[in-house]
């Protein structure tokens, strides 16, 4: 009985492992929610605006591009309206500078929930 016992155990042991090998890459694919992990990216978009720049560059434009998308569907203590004349490079700059004022105690913010809320600051819905 000792021989199979011991072959199950090394089998859970190893289906173990390859989970928590799994989950382990899983949370290494996720990217960084801080602030300070997307804000280069944000800088660099101004600083290129015309060519979208980096990667990174392109990762904050297209989370801003979302977030803009879903601002008037969001419940009324959410909500913002942001002017469809109002430029891309002019929201991530606004964006920038109010973390930069709220800086460092913005750095480990979630990043996306900080827009939105700077979003719904700077552009309000009139109702």
């Amino acid at each position: 009985m000792r021989g199979p016992h011991l072959i199950a155990t090394i089998a859970l042991a190893a289906v173990l492992v390859m989970q928590a090998s799994a989950g382990r890459a899983q949370a290494l694919d996720k990217p960084d929610p801080t602030v300070t992990a997307w804000l280069p990216g944000c800088r660099a978009f101004l600083e290129h605006p015309e060519s979208g720049g980096s990667e990174a560059a392109g990762l904050c434009a297209g989370a801003v591009d979302a977030l803009l998308y879903i601002g008037e569907v969001l419940e009324p203590d959410y909500r913002f309206c942001v002017p469809l004349r109002t430029s891309r490079q002019e929201i991530i700059s606004t964006i920038v500078m109010n973390v930069e004022a709220m800086r460092p105690e913005a750095d480990r913010q979630d990043f996306k929930g900080m827009v939105l809320a700077i979003l719904r600051f700077n552009w309000p819905c009139r109702e």
